[in-house]
């Protein structure tokens, strides 16, 4: 069919802040070359599938600045969008019935003076910044191809809209189109729908297969609590068993405004688990309690970590494109965070996008200078320091927190050499071989607003998506299900954080719900029988976070 097609110098493919630094970088480092005042500047374009910027964006977010101090102007810093600074941190293990507080901990564990932000609203910020520098940036798009000349990447095809449940074009029909770019800047997140494609086929020899968690989160409003502001808790331990990585956190944003979140490795054994569950468990613990007791739930998201780290790191570079933050796996697991390095990513890349604008050389060897940045810097020594941590993991806690202390003290040398890790789906258990995890329990009056199931809790998602479009999400082989439904017991109907996967009535198929998909993909990431396709919906659908 005809397609229009537009033509850029930059394209990124999601809205996030790995993206936004990145262009923020370049438009920036050409506004004051002044060697090349006379040279025209780049046209940037960031599309955004979301509805809006930010309604994708979702985090802890105990953020550490320096990069972004590195990215803003000082006026332009002392801006940024934030509820509290930290003043008070603990971190806890947790016991079914108690905790015992961890007396020390490593320096770059500590967050005693970063901000507290909701990732939204800081994206919102970045991308405002970014327009008034040069971009355009368009939401609702959502892209569903890599467009591709002898080889290279020459730009990406926008999904068409107004297609109806079965395939048919609607009155309202519009061919997506044909964005060409010289070069294309894939940051859509962990688990990108384009820029997975690309890593595969680029797949360094001998490197880890990434490896995910998924992280659910609440946004309480509690009753007033003077100088609670400021504080936050992560624990380890209960209410996960110990061959599963993981934890809690609490943040206070204000006297009134608590975040709430749990992050549980997808590469659980144990089929009967349910990370929401594990959450409401994790709730219910009367460490967490006392922060949140007769509060309500305001707002409720889930997305997927990226937590192999350094061996995980895929080539960052093809030839036409790039990859950003946490679409190329830039998280440290050990300290939950990752929007640091998505900055420090995009302070890379853009240094390396300025330098072939510049010199009118966008080739594939110019483009290497982004990754060749990015080993020199704090955030690239941050990830080789842990570099085998999360594996050791795997083997229980006790050897993952030896590990910790090995790392720390020898500079990452220890453990040696390569630690493997294997991909997510392949580490679950048959049903038979393992004990039923238990779900929680009737939930006390004090709890009634912030022990939610999980349908109640994706209502404060505000997903949506336009009823009458195709399905996004694909069961190629139904025959597969049943099998699966057999030896696994339906993981998919207890590790979706939204309740898309139910049982059919005769318990012999699936139905999809794909109204309350919030586009975390941890279904395709963790489905044992790798039977489930995540897809880009109709632009514009999904969850609207705003304070997340």
């Amino acid at each position: 069919m005809e397609r229009d097609t537009m033509s850029f110098d930059v394209v990124c493919v999601g809205c996030g802040v790995a993206s936004l630094s990145t262009v923020l970088r370049l438009l920036n480092r050409v506004r004051g070359d002044q060697s090349g005042s006379q040279k025209t500047p780049p046209t940037v374009l960031v599309i955004e599938k979301a509805v809006s910027v930010g309604a994708h964006t979702l985090s802890g977010a105990v953020v550490d600045t320096k990069p972004l101090a590195e990215l803003l102007s000082p006026q332009e810093f002392s801006a940024l969008p934030q509820f509290a600074t930290v003043k008070e941190e603990s971190f806890q293990f947790l016991t079914p019935l108690g905790s015992r507080r961890v007396p020390w901990v490593l320096p770059p564990m500590r967050a005693e003076g970063f901000p507290i932000v909701s990732l939204s609203a800081v994206t919102r910020y970045l991308a405002g910044l970014c327009e008034k520098a040069g971009a355009e940036i368009y939401s609702g798009f959502a892209a569903v191809e890599l467009l591709r000349d002898n080889g290279r990447i020459t730009g990406v095809r926008l999904g068409d809209q107004g297609v109806d449940k079965k395939g048919e074009k609607k009155a309202s029909f519009q061919p997506g189109a044909d964005l060409t770019a010289r070069v294309v800047v894939l940051g859509e997140g962990a688990f990108g729908f384009l820029s997975e494609q690309l890593i595969e086929q680029n797949r360094r020899a001998g490197s880890n297969p990434q490896t995910y968690a998924i992280g659910v989160k609440e946004l309480i409003e509690t009753p007033e609590r003077k100088g609670a502001a400021g504080t936050i808790m992560h624990t380890f331990g209960y209410p996960l068993d110990p061959f599963t990585y993981g934890g809690g956190f609490v943040y206070c944003l204000s006297d009134t405004l608590t975040a709430v979140g749990m992050v549980t490795a997808l590469d659980y054994r144990n089929p009967t688990l349910n990370p929401h569950d594990m959450f409401r468990l994790f709730k219910h613990h009367p460490s967490v309690r006392s922060f949140i007791a007769g509060g309500k739930v305001l707002e409720y998201g889930a997305k997927v970590l990226p937590e192999g780290g350094f061996h995980s790191v895929p080539d960052l570079v093809a030839d036409g494109a790039i990859v950003v933050g946490d679409a190329g796996g830039l998280c440290n697991s050990l300290r939950l965070k990752g929007v640091h390095l998505a900055v420090q990513s995009g302070l890379c890349a853009g240094d390396a996008l300025f330098e072939g604008w510049k010199n009118d050389d966008l080739s594939r060897a110019t483009l290497m200078k982004y990754p060749e940045r990015l080993k020199e810097s704090p955030g690239w020594k941050e990830l080789r320091g842990i570099r085998n941590v999360r594996a050791c993991f795997t083997y229980g806690s006790i050897p993952g927190i030896m590990s910790v202390g090995m790392s720390a003290f020898t500079g990452g040398r220890l453990p040696p050499g390569r630690m493997a890790l294997e991909p997510d789906r392949e580490a679950l258990k048959a049903l038979a071989a393992v004990k039923p995890c238990q779900p929680p329990a009737k939930p006390d009056a004090d709890e009634a607003g912030t022990q939610l199931d999980k349908l109640s809790d994706v209502f404060f998602s505000k997903t949506r998506h336009e009823e009458d479009q195709p399905c996004h999400l694909k069961i190629p082989d139904p025959e597969k299900c049943k099998i699966c439904i057999v030896k696994y017991g339906a993981p998919c109907t207890l590790f979706c954080p939204g309740q898309v996967y139910v049982l059919k009535d005769d318990q012999q198929g699936i139905h999809i719900d794909f109204s309350n998909c919030l586009h975390c993909k941890t279904c395709q990431i963790k489905d044992p029988m790798d039977n489930i396709r995540w897809t880009p919906p109709e632009g514009g659908g999904g969850p609207v976070y705003s304070r997340m």
